[in-house]
């Protein structure tokens, strides 16, 4: 039945303006970075096409990322759960969403270090190592760490209210995105003395499997029109 419940999430009609909302924005720049991050994951196959324009693709998909983690951030700070009486679990619950959203923070922050790397033309092997692969591994690896956060709470922030076990098998699909933009990561690594990725299909079809995955996990995050909102019971 949670698979009926998980589609429906996808199929009701969304408010694709809400500006007032904190969860529409959290939602919104995830959906919008991931689309960039697709995008600048396609452009290597592409002629005609330098990689400064890659570069800028994914520079400003990783600063939408970081936007809507840092909203995350804040949002944990003040999330009321429906349900709960308990202020002490409810602060606790609050406490973890935001750890859980900082280190998502982090890691869109050394996405957009590594991606801010890339723009220097004149880095060695070894720095190229320093400056872009490492925080495009270690950034990855703190979506995953998020991700496996969120999925651990009965309501994670990245997803509206209702029903949990539903916000936690979205939060498992940010786990698998997390692991391909690990995956990515592993491929991009630069050869020492070739100046080449070790794999490069492999890193950029990692990066596109997973901006796919947040993609649709950010979708929910949209409110529902206020005639859409019931919801088959899982």
């Amino acid at each position: 039945m949670w698979r009926k419940f998980l589609l429906h999430q996808f199929v009701q009609p969304r408010i694709l303006w809400a500006p007032r909302d904190p969860g529409w924005w959290i939602a919104i720049t995830f959906i919008l970075g991931s689309v960039l991050f697709c995008v600048g994951a396609i452009l290597p196959f592409t002629s005609g096409l330098s990689t400064a324009v890659t570069n800028v693709v994914y520079l400003v998909g990783s600063s939408l990322y970081l936007v809507g983690a840092l909203i995350q951030f804040i949002q944990g700070r003040r999330m009321k759960i429906n349900h709960r009486d308990d202020a002490s679990a409810m602060r606790h619950l609050a406490n973890k969403n935001s750890r859980a959203a900082g280190i998502q923070a982090i890691g869109a922050l050394l996405f957009q270090t590594s991606m801010t790397g890339a723009f220097i033309r004149s880095l060695s092997i070894a720095q190229q190592e320093k400056i872009i692969w490492v925080p495009d591994l270690f950034g990855a690896l703190c979506f995953l760490v998020a991700s496996s956060m969120f999925f651990t709470l009965r309501y994670p922030i990245q997803h509206r209210q209702g029903n949990g076990r539903s916000a936690r098998e979205l939060a498992m699909m940010n786990i698998i995105g997390s692991a391909f933009f690990v995956i990515s990561a592993l491929g991009a690594y630069i050869v020492p003395l070739t100046d080449q990725s070790i794999y490069p299909q492999i890193a950029n079809l990692g990066t596109f499997a997973g901006a796919v995955l947040f993609l649709l996990s950010s979708i929910p995050g949209l409110p529902a029109k206020p005639n859409s909102r019931t919801s088959p019971t899982p």
